[in-house]
């Protein structure tokens, strides 16, 4: 199983390329039925053979359902082809991890892996509304501890001792109210990226206001 998960790794490398040409060209070996539609008996072969560790029997998997995968990964990331290839690279590790739990008597092999994507999107989206809400309570904190009637000056000061790339995304969250999105858009960056330096601005900025604040 170590072997296998270090050449799903070395095959993670281009989830990119291999989304944009369809995967082709992944199986030069013809001795699984993978470079052509398997039926029931010749995948639950290929499944079993990948079952006892067959590098070869895991190639035919990945080729046979990547496609189908990734574009189920793509509608249930809204179009966002980012998240689609993150999702896509850990159902297909996922399943390495779990192969030997796969009943093909319950389910078809591409409907587990569906399953599989399902629980991942869930877990991604659950873990971006936790920063979410954390960031929130964090900028709600530093709002209310930095917009006292007499602190107008201090936060102008503070702002202007930041470098300008943080002062920038702070400015257009709070004094403009732009979205995540819509700062991205605008700065042709990620809003990961974006999530990124408005938490180390935010940082910045009280460290340099309780800098102020001690001061005055």
């Amino acid at each position: 199983m170590i072997e296998f998960l270090m050449f799903l790794s070395e095959l993670a490398t281009d989830f990119t390329a291999r989304a944009r040409s369809s995967c082709k060209d992944v199986i030069g070996n013809t001795d699984y039925p993978g470079n052509r539609l398997m039926d029931v008996d010749s995948e639950t072969f290929v499944i079993q053979a990948a079952q006892k560790g067959s590098e070869q029997a895991w190639r035919q998997l990945f080729e046979q359902h990547f496609d189908a995968v990734y574009r189920f990964c793509v509608a249930l990331a809204a179009g966002r082809h980012d998240l689609a290839e993150e999702l896509t690279q850990q159902v297909f590790v996922t399943a390495a991890r779990r192969i030997n739990r796969f009943d093909s008597s319950r389910a078809a092999f591409r409907a587990w892996l569906f399953g599989i994507a399902k629980n991942r999107h869930m877990a991604i989206r659950s873990r971006q509304q936790r920063r979410k809400l954390h960031e929130e309570s964090s900028a709600m904190r530093t709002h209310e501890a930095v917009t006292p009637r007499d602190s107008d000056l201090r936060v102008h000061e503070a702002l202007a001792r930041l470098p300008s790339h943080y002062r920038s995304v702070l400015e257009a969250k709070y004094l403009r109210g732009m979205s995540m999105n819509q700062i991205a858009v605008d700065t042709s960056a990620s809003v990961e990226a974006i999530e990124s330096l408005l938490r180390r601005a935010r940082a910045g900025f009280a460290r340099e206001y309780e800098k102020i604040r001690t001061l005055g």
